[in-house]
């Protein structure tokens, strides 16, 4: 069973906290790229 999602030793190198942080972070980009590209975002702009 190595490389099972379940087990502890999985990722040691990086806490819980951090993942969580770097998918919210990607999440928040992406939208705001989104609306952006959309032509709703950054309304003064141009």
């Amino acid at each position: 069973m190595t490389g099972s999602p379940s087990s502890p030793g999985s990722d040691p190198g990086r806490p819980r906290w951090v993942k969580a942080f770097l998918y919210v972070a990607i999440a928040l980009v992406l939208v705001f790229l989104i609306v952006h590209l959309a032509g709703g975002g950054m309304g003064g702009h141009g």
